[in-house]
């Protein structure tokens, strides 16, 4: 049988990315680049080249997630201001390990069609952004008045799945650090229910779909286990 957590090489993951991760959640006019966060322009591109070159190839192989053309809405970047993520006012000259608010770091997906973007969304943030080597995807959702952080997967979005209730299913993709720059990444599906997405099966990892039902049950239980014992979704 197939040994699900495998070790492999990094460069199998630049032919693996795949999927809806590239879609924009909002299509309306561009507003250029984000409202200033330096002082220096100059210092603030070489932050990101920074962040960029530390990133590892897990990130790049999906550099195209990111826009480097800014928000399609000032939306965008209230909303990074008000998760705390990044630091508006950042300033490389200062040096204090702040990031800066830049849709070359972060995008945004809608996943609950019943609410506004501003009170529901995915947040997907690049590979070393506040000091964090892999890529996150953050759940947000608005209670109270206040966004509070619902789930995050230390991996990014594959798929959003439409459903009945107007709350996407998502596959996403779970990065596992085997240590000596040695990666897998586990395609799994999570649901929506009472209040938080939970894990619901493993689809695939670096060697291909689960097509057997046996094989799958199989990964989805091993995955399952290491997904806990790595706390790589929380």
């Amino acid at each position: 049988m197939r040994v699900f957590i495998t070790f492999i090489i990094l460069s199998f993951l630049v032919l693996s990315c795949t999927s809806d991760s590239k879609e924009s959640p909002s299509k309306g006019k561009k507003v250029g680049e984000e409202t200033p966060i330096s002082t220096n322009e100059d210092q603030e591109k070489e932050e990101i080249n920074k962040l960029e070159e530390e990133a590892s190839i897990i990130d790049k192989a999906e550099a195209d997630m990111f826009s480097q053309m800014g928000f399609d809405d000032k939306v965008y970047y209230e909303l990074l201001i008000e998760t705390r993520i990044c630091d508006p006012a950042f300033d490389a000259v200062t040096n204090n390990q702040t990031t800066p608010c830049s849709s070359k770091l972060f995008n945004f997906f809608p996943y609950n069609h019943k609410r506004k973007i501003e009170d529901a969304f995915l947040l997907q943030v690049k590979a070393g952004v506040n000091n964090y080597p892999y890529r996150r995807l953050l759940i947000f959702v608005r209670e109270r008045g206040k966004l509070v952080l619902m789930n995050g997967i230390t991996g990014y979005l594959v798929q959003r799945i439409p459903q009945d209730n107007e709350i996407d299913d998502l596959i996403v993709a779970v990065i596992d650090d085997l240590g000596n720059d040695i990666f897998d990444r586990y395609d799994v599906l999570l649901r929506y229910k009472d209040g938080k997405y939970h894990f619901v099966e493993a689809i695939g990892d670096l060697q291909g779909t689960f097509d057997d039902p046996e094989l799958k049950a199989r990964a989805t239980q091993a995955i399952h286990e290491r997904i806990i014992e790595k706390e790589l979704i929380f």
